[in-house]
């Protein structure tokens, strides 16, 4: 079984050929410091197994997880943790780790020995794959509630005035498609497998989402929509970006009990990015702590940032949350565009 080892740290890496090395059966192919270097190495010498730890010079390990999992035959990979946090590991088995390890030795040498084939590329991963389609299943199912209110709201219109119809059946329409996709997405994940990533527009994804979503949005809520032409497109999943602009707007909303000002935007950020804005004038504080994982002080916040976070990785994007100076919240989603370097 070839091995090859990817840690930032030189002292580490020769603690692992080391510590590998020792195993029956285990050839280490190499040990390299960062994802760059990694990503050459798994092309040119395709590697059975791949020990990574978190953190990299020029990046993290899911960076690194969601760039092998797109090769046609991917190795299986192994995470040594940097902390205890269970929140860290299920993002880690999210993103497509094998087995997620403490930094310790006799762990990371029997995570190892305990795999032989490399992963199907897009398969779920064997262990903790019930905690994991689980956590898939209660955003989704999040989502569906969100979805559902604005379909028994548009439903209720209609009969009450039946002359409307014509105007809210395409809206009818247009939730009844999202939840189709939204549940695609989780039976594939469910079969081992996951949705196909394709070219998408993300200003049009955002026009879309947002007919959906201005139902949800309270009448005392000003609402404006800034979306840029001639965008490059971002290789996507639409599902799951339309899961970001339904969690992020009615987080936004929720912020904003007493009425306020909501402003959805999508631009070009730099020659290989877009970005995704959404700004509120609530009350309450999101941040981003050291881990990477959302932590709110709004009250029903945590589970559609959670939810947002994740789509974020899968995406191998960025999220920023901070205050505005004039108040409320600012987050910002940036993905990288086709043929672009992440």
């Amino acid at each position: 079984m070839k091995v090859l080892i990817v840690d930032g740290s030189k002292q580490a890496r020769l603690d692992l050929v080391e510590a590998l090395g020792e195993l029956t059966n285990v050839v280490i192919q190499g040990a390299v410091p960062d994802v760059q270097s990694a990503l050459r190495a798994v092309a040119d010498a395709k590697p059975d197994v791949v020990v990574t730890g978190v953190v990299l010079p020029d990046g993290e390990g899911t960076q690194l997880i969601q760039r092998v999992r797109e090769l046609a035959v991917a190795p299986s990979i192994v995470v040594i943790a940097d902390s205890g946090s269970e929140e860290q590991r299920e993002r880690y088995l999210a993103a497509g780790a094998d087995r997620y390890v403490a930094s310790d030795i006799g762990e990371v040498k029997a995570a190892v020995a305990t795999l032989r084939t490399p992963r199907p590329r897009g398969s779920i991963p064997p262990e903790d794959s019930h905690r994991l389609l689980g956590r898939l299943t209660a955003g989704v199912v999040h989502d569906f509630n969100n979805y559902l209110a604005v379909l028994e709201s548009s439903l209720e219109l209609m009969l009450r005035r039946p002359e409307d119809a014509p105007e809210l059946w395409p809206q009818v329409r247009t939730v009844i498609e999202t939840m189709a996709r939204l549940n695609a997405s989780l039976l594939s994940y469910a079969r081992g497998g996951g949705p196909t990533p394709e070219p998408l527009d993300l200003a049009a994804v955002v026009r879309d989402a947002m007919v959906i979503v201005r139902r949800m949005i309270p009448i005392d809520v000003r609402v404006t929509v800034e979306l840029a032409d001639g965008l490059r497109p971002v290789m996507g999943v639409r599902p799951q970006l339309e899961q970001v602009v339904l969690n992020l707007v009615i987080n936004a909303c929720d912020a904003m009990r007493g009425g306020g000002q909501l402003h959805v935007a999508v631009r070009g950020a730099t020659p290989s990015t877009v970005l995704l804005e959404v700004a509120d004038t609530g009350v309450g504080g999101l941040t981003l702590p050291p881990s990477g994982l959302p932590s709110t002080k709004r009250v029903g916040a945590g589970l559609g940032l959670a939810i947002v976070q994740q789509v974020v990785d899968h995406h191998r994007g960025g999220l920023r949350v901070a205050p505005r100076a004039t108040g409320g919240t600012l987050v910002a989603v940036m993905l990288p565009t086709i043929g672009s370097p992440s």
